[in-house]
């Protein structure tokens, strides 16, 4: 099983995580989404985002729809050969 994710798309302490996943013969992708921080000297992530966060979540989230969308013709097009 590969835990490695097909992509990540970061902005600023946001970052989307792309998933493959196969099931059946059918190739999907999934989201996750989270965001990094500081809590004195250590690094910590939540999925908790403030109004302030927002922007770049969106931007990110679209990114990432854009990047599905350029390879789900392809995951189609390989399943039916």
């Amino acid at each position: 099983m590969n835990n490695k994710p097909a992509h990540e798309i970061r902005n600023g302490g946001v970052k989307v995580t792309i998933w493959l996943n196969e099931d059946q013969g059918k190739t999907r992708y999934s989201v996750t989404v989270s965001r990094s921080y500081k809590a004195g000297e250590e690094w910590k992530q939540t999925t908790s985002f403030l109004k302030s966060h927002l922007s770049k979540l969106s931007t990110a989230l679209a990114q990432a729809e854009q990047w599905i969308a350029e390879r789900e013709p392809a995951a189609a097009e390989a399943q039916a050969a």
